[in-house]
Protein backbone atom coordinates (compact mmCIF):
# COMPACT_ATOMS: atom_id res chain seq x y z
CA UNK A 1 0.00 0.00 0.00
CA UNK A 2 1.39 3.44 -1.10
CA UNK A 3 2.13 5.76 1.92
CA UNK A 4 0.00 8.68 2.45
CA UNK A 5 2.59 11.78 1.74
CA UNK A 6 3.03 13.93 5.22
CA UNK A 7 4.40 17.48 5.88
CA UNK A 8 8.12 15.80 6.46
CA UNK A 9 7.67 14.50 2.75
CA UNK A 10 6.32 17.72 1.60
CA UNK A 11 9.51 19.99 3.12
CA UNK A 12 11.86 17.65 2.04
CA UNK A 13 10.93 17.13 -1.41
CA UNK A 14 10.85 21.04 -1.37
CA UNK A 15 13.90 21.97 0.10
CA UNK A 16 12.63 23.80 2.76
CA UNK A 17 12.10 23.49 6.77
CA UNK A 18 8.60 22.16 7.94
CA UNK A 19 8.02 25.30 9.60
CA UNK A 20 8.67 26.79 6.50
CA UNK A 21 5.42 24.13 4.85
CA UNK A 22 3.49 25.30 7.77
CA UNK A 23 3.88 28.91 7.16
CA UNK A 24 2.82 28.36 3.76
CA UNK A 25 -0.28 26.19 4.52
CA UNK A 26 -1.42 29.10 7.08
CA UNK A 27 -1.19 31.61 4.75
CA UNK A 28 1.43 33.50 6.71
CA UNK A 29 2.72 36.81 4.79
CA UNK A 30 6.99 35.72 5.71
CA UNK A 31 7.25 33.29 2.82
CA UNK A 32 8.74 34.25 -0.39
CA UNK A 33 7.05 33.26 -3.65
CA UNK A 34 10.39 31.52 -4.83
CA UNK A 35 9.92 29.53 -1.36
CA UNK A 36 5.91 29.05 -2.16
CA UNK A 37 5.92 28.10 -5.74
CA UNK A 38 8.61 25.70 -4.47
CA UNK A 39 5.97 24.32 -1.93
CA UNK A 40 3.00 23.89 -4.68
CA UNK A 41 5.47 21.69 -6.63
CA UNK A 42 6.18 19.33 -3.98
CA UNK A 43 2.29 18.97 -2.68
CA UNK A 44 1.15 18.83 -6.23
CA UNK A 45 3.67 15.88 -7.04
CA UNK A 46 3.04 14.14 -4.03
CA UNK A 47 -0.56 14.90 -3.84
CA UNK A 48 -0.44 15.93 -0.44
CA UNK A 49 -3.73 16.86 1.13
CA UNK A 50 -2.99 18.94 4.42
CA UNK A 51 -4.79 17.83 7.90
CA UNK A 52 -5.54 20.25 10.50
CA UNK A 53 -2.95 19.48 12.41
CA UNK A 54 -0.67 20.03 9.96
CA UNK A 55 -1.95 23.36 8.89
CA UNK A 56 -1.55 23.82 13.44
CA UNK A 57 1.72 23.19 13.33
CA UNK A 58 3.18 27.03 13.67
CA UNK A 59 -0.59 28.94 14.01
CA UNK A 60 -0.61 26.65 17.15
CA UNK A 61 -4.50 26.23 16.14
CA UNK A 62 -5.98 23.75 14.23
CA UNK A 63 -9.52 25.12 14.30
CA UNK A 64 -11.32 21.79 15.62
CA UNK A 65 -13.55 22.17 19.17
CA UNK A 66 -14.29 19.17 20.86
CA UNK A 67 -17.55 18.44 21.57
CA UNK A 68 -18.24 16.29 24.72
CA UNK A 69 -22.24 15.01 24.85
CA UNK A 70 -24.02 12.68 27.36
CA UNK A 71 -26.11 10.92 24.68
CA UNK A 72 -26.40 11.54 21.10
CA UNK A 73 -29.84 9.31 20.82
CA UNK A 74 -31.40 12.40 22.69
CA UNK A 75 -33.17 14.90 21.22
CA UNK A 76 -32.32 17.20 22.74
CA UNK A 77 -28.50 16.61 22.19
CA UNK A 78 -29.18 16.54 18.30
CA UNK A 79 -30.81 20.13 18.47
CA UNK A 80 -27.92 21.35 20.49
CA UNK A 81 -25.31 19.58 18.52
CA UNK A 82 -26.72 21.06 15.07
CA UNK A 83 -26.58 24.44 16.69
CA UNK A 84 -22.76 24.42 18.04
CA UNK A 85 -21.98 22.71 15.11
CA UNK A 86 -23.46 25.75 12.79
CA UNK A 87 -22.01 28.25 15.20
CA UNK A 88 -18.48 26.43 15.09
CA UNK A 89 -18.17 26.78 11.13
CA UNK A 90 -19.13 30.66 10.87
CA UNK A 91 -15.69 30.96 12.42
CA UNK A 92 -14.15 28.39 10.86
CA UNK A 93 -14.22 25.23 12.95
CA UNK A 94 -14.89 21.97 13.18
CA UNK A 95 -16.46 19.99 15.48
CA UNK A 96 -14.86 16.17 16.85
CA UNK A 97 -17.82 14.38 18.68
CA UNK A 98 -17.00 12.57 22.26
CA UNK A 99 -19.90 10.74 23.67
CA UNK A 100 -19.74 9.70 27.23
CA UNK A 101 -23.38 7.66 27.17
CA UNK A 102 -24.18 8.99 30.54
CA UNK A 103 -20.96 6.80 31.98
CA UNK A 104 -19.60 8.03 35.18
CA UNK A 105 -16.57 6.02 34.93
CA UNK A 106 -15.72 7.23 31.54
CA UNK A 107 -15.83 10.98 32.78
CA UNK A 108 -14.40 10.23 35.41
CA UNK A 109 -11.08 9.63 32.81
CA UNK A 110 -12.09 12.01 30.46
CA UNK A 111 -9.30 14.09 30.95
CA UNK A 112 -6.99 11.04 29.87
CA UNK A 113 -9.04 10.35 27.32
CA UNK A 114 -9.01 14.00 25.83
CA UNK A 115 -5.32 14.26 26.72
CA UNK A 116 -4.40 11.24 24.61
CA UNK A 117 -7.00 11.17 21.66
CA UNK A 118 -7.18 14.82 21.55
CA UNK A 119 -4.90 17.19 22.44
CA UNK A 120 -4.45 19.48 19.68
CA UNK A 121 -8.06 20.61 19.87
CA UNK A 122 -8.31 24.48 20.08
CA UNK A 123 -11.10 24.39 23.14
CA UNK A 124 -13.70 21.93 24.63
CA UNK A 125 -17.35 22.34 25.39
CA UNK A 126 -18.78 20.39 28.12
CA UNK A 127 -22.59 19.03 27.41
CA UNK A 128 -22.47 16.01 29.94
CA UNK A 129 -21.40 17.26 33.21
CA UNK A 130 -22.81 15.78 36.45
CA UNK A 131 -22.28 16.55 39.77
CA UNK A 132 -19.24 14.24 40.96
CA UNK A 133 -18.03 13.29 37.94
CA UNK A 134 -14.95 14.97 36.13
CA UNK A 135 -11.96 16.19 37.53
CA UNK A 136 -12.75 20.03 36.24
CA UNK A 137 -9.39 21.42 37.96
CA UNK A 138 -7.33 18.45 36.16
CA UNK A 139 -9.05 18.97 32.97
CA UNK A 140 -8.55 22.91 33.07
CA UNK A 141 -4.96 21.99 33.95
CA UNK A 142 -4.18 20.22 30.64
CA UNK A 143 -7.26 22.36 28.28
CA UNK A 144 -6.74 26.25 28.43
CA UNK A 145 -10.20 26.63 27.04
CA UNK A 146 -13.08 25.34 28.04
CA UNK A 147 -16.93 25.99 28.14
CA UNK A 148 -19.83 24.32 30.26
CA UNK A 149 -22.80 23.85 28.01
CA UNK A 150 -26.77 22.86 29.59
CA UNK A 151 -25.36 20.49 31.85
CA UNK A 152 -23.18 22.14 33.98
CA UNK A 153 -21.06 21.66 37.67
CA UNK A 154 -20.92 25.13 39.74
CA UNK A 155 -16.99 25.75 39.77
CA UNK A 156 -15.28 29.32 39.12
CA UNK A 157 -12.85 27.51 36.84
CA UNK A 158 -14.93 27.35 33.33
CA UNK A 159 -17.56 29.30 31.77
CA UNK A 160 -20.82 28.44 31.66
CA UNK A 161 -23.71 29.31 29.24
CA UNK A 162 -26.78 27.05 30.77
CA UNK A 163 -30.75 27.77 31.62
CA UNK A 164 -32.11 29.42 34.39
CA UNK A 165 -33.69 25.49 35.19
CA UNK A 166 -35.09 27.09 38.79
CA UNK A 167 -36.33 30.23 37.26
CA UNK A 168 -38.06 27.27 34.71
CA UNK A 169 -39.31 25.29 37.70
CA UNK A 170 -40.53 28.70 39.22
CA UNK A 171 -42.62 29.22 36.45
CA UNK A 172 -43.98 26.03 36.09
CA UNK A 173 -45.39 26.05 39.71
CA UNK A 174 -46.52 29.81 39.77
CA UNK A 175 -48.77 28.94 36.44
CA UNK A 176 -50.04 25.57 38.01
CA UNK A 177 -50.91 27.96 41.20
CA UNK A 178 -53.02 30.18 38.89
CA UNK A 179 -55.03 27.36 37.38
CA UNK A 180 -56.27 26.46 40.65
CA UNK A 181 -54.17 23.13 41.29
CA UNK A 182 -53.20 22.21 45.19
CA UNK A 183 -52.16 18.51 44.41
CA UNK A 184 -49.30 18.20 42.72
CA UNK A 185 -46.44 15.31 41.31
CA UNK A 186 -42.98 16.14 40.16
CA UNK A 187 -41.18 13.56 38.02
CA UNK A 188 -37.69 14.18 37.52
CA UNK A 189 -34.35 12.80 36.15
CA UNK A 190 -31.26 11.42 38.02
CA UNK A 191 -30.74 14.55 40.63
CA UNK A 192 -27.17 14.11 39.41
CA UNK A 193 -27.68 15.94 36.47
CA UNK A 194 -27.93 20.02 37.20
CA UNK A 195 -30.81 20.45 34.71
CA UNK A 196 -32.94 17.89 36.34
CA UNK A 197 -32.13 18.97 39.89
CA UNK A 198 -32.66 22.82 39.21
CA UNK A 199 -35.82 22.44 38.09
CA UNK A 200 -36.92 20.50 40.67
CA UNK A 201 -35.52 22.78 43.06
CA UNK A 202 -37.34 25.59 41.85
CA UNK A 203 -40.72 24.10 41.41
CA UNK A 204 -40.90 22.34 44.91
CA UNK A 205 -39.39 25.31 47.09
CA UNK A 206 -42.41 27.25 44.85
CA UNK A 207 -45.22 25.22 45.69
CA UNK A 208 -43.78 24.83 49.66
CA UNK A 209 -44.14 28.54 49.93
CA UNK A 210 -47.77 28.54 49.41
CA UNK A 211 -48.07 25.59 51.73
CA UNK A 212 -48.52 23.03 49.11
CA UNK A 213 -47.37 19.60 49.28
CA UNK A 214 -45.96 17.50 46.29
CA UNK A 215 -45.36 14.02 45.50
CA UNK A 216 -41.46 13.30 44.30
CA UNK A 217 -40.49 10.64 41.96
CA UNK A 218 -36.88 10.53 40.84
CA UNK A 219 -35.39 8.11 38.40
CA UNK A 220 -33.96 7.90 34.87
CA UNK A 221 -34.52 10.01 31.56
CA UNK A 222 -36.73 7.95 29.23
CA UNK A 223 -40.12 7.37 28.32
CA UNK A 224 -40.31 3.42 30.46
CA UNK A 225 -39.47 5.38 33.45
CA UNK A 226 -42.19 8.48 32.64
CA UNK A 227 -44.74 5.75 32.39
CA UNK A 228 -43.75 4.09 35.73
CA UNK A 229 -43.54 6.94 37.19
CA UNK A 230 -47.08 7.87 36.54
CA UNK A 231 -48.07 4.61 37.64
CA UNK A 232 -46.92 5.81 41.32
CA UNK A 233 -48.27 8.93 41.27
CA UNK A 234 -52.00 8.10 40.06
CA UNK A 235 -52.29 4.77 42.17
CA UNK A 236 -51.72 6.16 45.19
CA UNK A 237 -54.00 6.76 48.07
CA UNK A 238 -54.12 11.08 46.82
CA UNK A 239 -53.42 11.58 43.46
CA UNK A 240 -52.46 14.96 41.86
CA UNK A 241 -53.98 16.94 39.55
CA UNK A 242 -51.34 18.25 37.97
CA UNK A 243 -47.61 16.66 37.21
CA UNK A 244 -44.74 18.33 35.97
CA UNK A 245 -41.94 15.74 34.14
CA UNK A 246 -38.99 17.47 34.06
CA UNK A 247 -38.19 16.61 29.98
CA UNK A 248 -40.67 15.86 27.32
CA UNK A 249 -39.41 12.26 26.99
CA UNK A 250 -40.78 11.76 30.78
CA UNK A 251 -43.92 13.60 29.83
CA UNK A 252 -44.51 11.53 26.66
CA UNK A 253 -44.06 8.90 28.86
CA UNK A 254 -47.00 9.97 31.27
CA UNK A 255 -48.99 10.43 28.29
CA UNK A 256 -48.76 6.93 27.52
CA UNK A 257 -49.98 5.62 30.98
CA UNK A 258 -53.03 7.78 30.66
CA UNK A 259 -53.54 6.19 27.23
CA UNK A 260 -53.71 2.69 28.53
CA UNK A 261 -55.23 3.81 32.73
CA UNK A 262 -57.63 6.04 31.20
CA UNK A 263 -57.20 8.64 33.01
CA UNK A 264 -57.63 11.64 30.87
CA UNK A 265 -55.71 14.83 29.92
CA UNK A 266 -56.08 17.77 30.82
CA UNK A 267 -59.25 17.62 32.53
CA UNK A 268 -58.40 14.64 35.05
CA UNK A 269 -54.45 15.60 34.80
CA UNK A 270 -52.79 18.93 33.96
CA UNK A 271 -49.28 17.60 32.44
CA UNK A 272 -46.33 20.13 31.85
CA UNK A 273 -43.10 18.96 30.28
CA UNK A 274 -39.39 20.40 29.42
CA UNK A 275 -37.65 21.21 26.52
CA UNK A 276 -39.86 21.67 23.76
CA UNK A 277 -38.27 19.03 21.77
CA UNK A 278 -40.69 18.74 18.38
CA UNK A 279 -42.30 15.42 19.36
CA UNK A 280 -44.24 17.04 22.49
CA UNK A 281 -46.10 19.45 19.53
CA UNK A 282 -47.01 16.45 17.69
CA UNK A 283 -48.36 14.17 20.77
CA UNK A 284 -51.54 13.06 20.93
CA UNK A 285 -52.62 15.82 23.64
CA UNK A 286 -49.97 18.73 22.52
CA UNK A 287 -47.54 19.51 25.61
CA UNK A 288 -47.64 22.66 27.77
CA UNK A 289 -43.90 22.70 28.23
CA UNK A 290 -41.12 25.28 28.53
CA UNK A 291 -38.28 25.79 25.77
CA UNK A 292 -35.08 24.58 26.49
CA UNK A 293 -33.24 27.46 25.09
CA UNK A 294 -30.71 24.95 22.89
CA UNK A 295 -30.70 26.52 19.84
CA UNK A 296 -28.98 29.75 21.88
CA UNK A 297 -26.98 27.46 24.26
CA UNK A 298 -25.24 26.05 21.15
CA UNK A 299 -24.58 29.24 19.78
CA UNK A 300 -23.48 31.51 23.13
CA UNK A 301 -21.35 28.85 23.63
CA UNK A 302 -19.74 29.00 20.81
CA UNK A 303 -19.04 32.80 20.66
CA UNK A 304 -18.09 32.51 23.87
CA UNK A 305 -15.19 29.43 23.55
CA UNK A 306 -14.22 31.89 20.31
CA UNK A 307 -13.60 34.84 22.66
CA UNK A 308 -11.25 32.87 24.59
CA UNK A 309 -9.40 31.06 22.20
CA UNK A 310 -8.87 34.38 20.25
CA UNK A 311 -8.07 36.42 23.22
CA UNK A 312 -10.69 38.99 22.67
CA UNK A 313 -12.11 37.97 26.23
CA UNK A 314 -9.73 37.69 29.18
CA UNK A 315 -12.12 38.31 31.56
CA UNK A 316 -13.35 36.09 34.87
CA UNK A 317 -14.92 33.44 34.37
CA UNK A 318 -17.93 34.25 32.68
CA UNK A 319 -21.68 32.88 33.65
CA UNK A 320 -24.51 32.81 30.41
CA UNK A 321 -28.24 31.63 32.38
CA UNK A 322 -30.99 32.34 29.77
CA UNK A 323 -34.31 32.29 31.01
CA UNK A 324 -36.96 29.78 30.06
CA UNK A 325 -40.90 30.65 28.52
CA UNK A 326 -43.80 28.79 29.13
CA UNK A 327 -45.27 27.58 26.54
CA UNK A 328 -49.13 26.44 27.03
CA UNK A 329 -50.86 24.03 24.83
CA UNK A 330 -53.21 21.51 24.80
CA UNK A 331 -52.09 19.32 27.99
CA UNK A 332 -52.95 21.58 30.86
CA UNK A 333 -55.79 23.74 31.78
CA UNK A 334 -57.76 25.38 34.82
CA UNK A 335 -58.71 22.47 37.48
CA UNK A 336 -62.29 21.89 37.34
Amino acid sequence: MKKTPTINDVAKLAGVSKATVSKYLNETPYVSINTKQRIEKAIDELKYHPSNVARGLVSKSIRLIALVISDIELLINSVLIKSIETEAQKYGYDIVLVTTNDDEEYEQNLNEILTERYKHVDGIILANSRKNGLNLSELKETFEHIVMVHRYVPNDLVDIVAVDNVFGGKLVAEYLLRMGHEMFGIISGPNEISPFADRKEGFCDSLYKHNNQVTIIEGLQSLEAGYQAAEQLMTSESPPSAVFATSDILALGVLDAAKDYGWKIPSEISLIGYDNIFFGRLARVPLTTLDGQFEQLGSKSVQLLYERISEENKSEVKQIFLRPSLIVRESSQKKE
